[in-house]
């Protein structure tokens, strides 16, 4: 069905503000032409009673990973045609859990984001990073310290890391997943949880290696994200030139107001390292990689403090891998913590739009803005965790077009997701 006007509407428009009853948006090829408040005039045609429930902008991750749907050590094992089916549910549920766009940061192949443009795959639309560019023995370099074979890149289906040291290899890494389809490069300047060979602390890459990468995707118009805890791999990053630090959970005041500085974007991914805290020993994980997880999780609400003190722009993104894929909106309720209802919602709407570059366009509700959006029983301004619950999300729109419909009128076997 498309939509061309949602009547009756509590409007929560992405930009912070409060909500704004009885409102009403028209819609025209995809797009918001109007919004207003009262009395609307419409035809029948198209036409969405909302009966005052609440409208915001569909959510954006800007830290997903979609094709990580097991632990990363595993994602290699098994029948691909299982893997390929495996991130086709989870490109779906992310969709039917109120996600109309992410940018995945990494292990997800540029091929299912072209099934999912191509109508053959119902998803979020999806920004890829094809796999993630490590240095030797860095956060995506997999093997454990017996192991000496290469590294698998990709295999055709599933990408791991693209390890590369020296300035001559990481540009050719850049290139690579860029011209296997990547719309974004994401680079690991420093050590992770999940590791087997560093640490959280370590720094990775050289500021050199970092502005080889940087160049590469600016020559082709795309930007890089840069997975980093502590302020030296910060400092290096954002020196270089990244468009955004993941995770920074180790963010001290220097780093904070150097990111402010040059309008270097944080994305805070809380939510995994809570959810690894309680579940990572049964997903794979050693309890030496949970302790780090545990370290980050302590700090990780003082240096979202921190960055908002220092005026940092501050994103939203999730991290849920595997059985923590469903997860994905429990980062807004961690995040409120600290920012708020309305500010976590902001995070993963209208801030998250600028991160992907697409500010102009997606996650607010005004004339112009692409028709994407969350049709909720319940308002996130009064309890934000009503966005972690399935059923409280009556519809979800995608250009105009509704995508998955909970409508009383189609429940039971009508209900659906198209």
């Amino acid at each position: 069905m498309t939509v061309n006007y949602l009547i009756h509407a509590t409007l929560i428009d992405g930009t912070g503000r409060d909500p704004v009853p009885d409102s009403w948006i028209r819609v025209e090829d995809g797009r918001i032409v109007a919004v207003g408040s009262g009395d609307a005039t419409c035809g029948d045609a198209g036409v969405l009673d909302c009966a005052d429930r609440t409208v915001m902008p569909g959510m954006i991750d800007a830290h997903a990973h979609l094709g990580a749907v097991d632990y990363l050590d595993k994602l290699l094992d098994g029948p691909r045609a299982l893997y390929a089916a495996a991130v086709f549910r989870e490109m779906e549920s992310t969709l039917r859990h109120g996600f109309t766009t992410v940018r995945d940061a990494g292990y997800t192949d540029s091929g299912f984001r072209l099934a999912a443009e191509s109508g053959m795959a119902p998803g979020p639309r999806m920004l890829v990073s094809n796999g993630p560019l490590s240095q030797t023995g860095g956060h995506s370099d997999f093997r454990r310290r017996h192991e000496r074979e290469p590294v698998v890149m990709f295999d055709g289906l599933v990408w791991t890391g693209v390890v590369a040291d020296g300035v001559e290899q990481v540009r050719w890494a850049a290139r690579e997943v860029l011209r296997a389809g990547a719309d974004q490069v994401k680079v690991m300047a420093s050590g992770g949880c999940a590791s087997h060979g560093d640490d959280v602390t370590d720094t990775q890459f050289t500021r050199e290696e970092l502005a080889a990468i940087v160049y590469e995707a600016r020559a082709r118009g795309k930007h890089v994200i840069a997975h980093a805890y502590n302020p030296g791999s910060i400092a290096n990053a954002v020196e270089a030139g990244v468009r955004s630090i993941e995770h920074g959970n180790l963010l001290d005041e220097a780093a904070a107001k150097l990111m402010a500085d040059k309008g270097t974007y944080l994305v805070p991914t809380i939510a995994t390292f809570q959810l690894l805290s309680k579940d990572g020993i049964a997903m794979g994980m050693t309890p030496h990689q949970v302790e780090q997880i545990d370290t980050v999780l302590d700090s990780a609400f003082t240096s979202l403090r921190i960055a908002m003190d220092a005026g940092v722009r501050i994103g939203s993104g999730s991290d849920a891998l595997g059985r923590h894929q469903p997860r994905k909106a429990l980062e807004l309720e961690l995040q409120a913590r600290v920012m708020g209802p309305l500010g976590a919602v902001r995070a993963a709407t209208a801030v998250n739009a600028q991160i992907i570059g697409r500010g102009d366009d997606l996650g607010t509700i005004a004339e112009g803005y692409l028709a994407d959006l969350l049709i909720l029983d319940g308002s996130p301004a009064d309890d934000i965790t009503v966005l972690q619950n399935e059923d409280a999300i009556h519809a979800v729109l995608q250009s105009g077009r509704l995508t998955v419909d909970r409508r009383p009128e189609t429940t039971g076997p009508t209900r659906r997701t198209t």
